[in-house]
């Protein structure tokens, strides 16, 4: 008899649970109902809102704004205008835009941006000449931006920027829309960075800046002479100016060049 009642009493209590359990369950959806159809109205809202601004014809694209004006040529803006114009501004995919954009050898960067309700801008960053670069002697000299791209080729030294020579390019001719390959290009711009900021700028000028095959960086101040820096020629501005101190015991034009990419300068005089 005691068997008997044990297995009743458990029987009992498992469906007692389980009872208990569905009556949670009920009590839990019952208390959250009101939350539940308010999100539901919320997205159904959401969702209508989404479609009829979509489907607006006020916000079709009217017009693009291209900065700065003149970044683009014609043709390009001609095409731009045939995919977006009259299209819904805010289906756009503008990171898709950009990329379809054709840029010209003077510019860097673009970024298209929605100007509500119905203007596209065109942001586009343009390369900044930094300095004359000639490739071989008495050669025309390419107008370089800091990255290197070739922007421009003049006849004529622009006193604007700085003058380099580098004859290591493989190409002899500059060509727009080329990079130059030299390894010191990017270093001679730094070390002129520095250099305009330090002292000894106020009493000497670079007239010229000359690069080996193997990027090594050599400046001439004023008249002359050269200076050898090497590889890191911006690191090396404490040793120009140190260099410079030293020529006040003799006349520059009696000397050709210093080297100073060792601990000990090394000095080459004409002959």
């Amino acid at each position: 008899m005691s068997r008997k009642k044990f297995k009743k009493g458990k029987k009992g209590w498992f469906f007692a649970s389980l009872g208990a359990m569905f009556r949670g369950i009920a009590w839990l959806f019952w208390k959250l109902l009101p939350i539940v159809v308010i999100a539901g109205v919320l997205v159904y809202a959401g969702f209508v809102v989404k479609k009829g601004l979509c489907e607006d014809r006020w916000l079709r694209v009217q017009s693009i704004q291209i900065i700065p004006p003149d970044a683009l040529s014609p043709q390009s803006i001609r095409t731009l205008e045939d995919k977006i114009l009259g299209k819904n501004i805010l289906l756009l995919d503008l990171k898709k835009i950009a990329g379809t954009i054709e840029l010209g050898p003077g510019a860097q960067s673009v970024r298209v941006v929605r100007e509500m309700p119905t203007t596209v801008r065109v942001e586009i960053r343009k390369r900044k000449p930094v300095a004359n670069v000639q490739l071989k002697p008495g050669g025309p000299y390419a107008i370089a931006a800091d990255d290197g791209f070739i922007i421009e080729i003049r006849p004529a030294l622009d006193p604007a920027w700085i003058l380099m020579e580098d004859f290591s390019e493989p190409f002899k001719e500059p060509r727009i829309g080329a990079r130059l390959q030299n390894k010191g290009f990017t270093e001679a711009l730094r070390f002129m960075k520095v250099f305009r900021r330090h002292e000894l700028a106020r009493r000497e000028t670079v007239t010229r800046i000359s690069l080996d095959p193997n990027g090594y960086v050599t400046v001439r101040l004023g008249e002359g002479p050269d200076f050898k820096l090497g590889r890191k020629a911006s690191e090396a501005i404490a040793s120009l100016t140190n260099a410079v101190y030293l020529l006040k015991t003799e006349p520059r034009e009696n000397v050709e060049y210093m080297d100073l990419q060792y601990d000990r300068v090394a000095v080459k005089r004409k002959s």
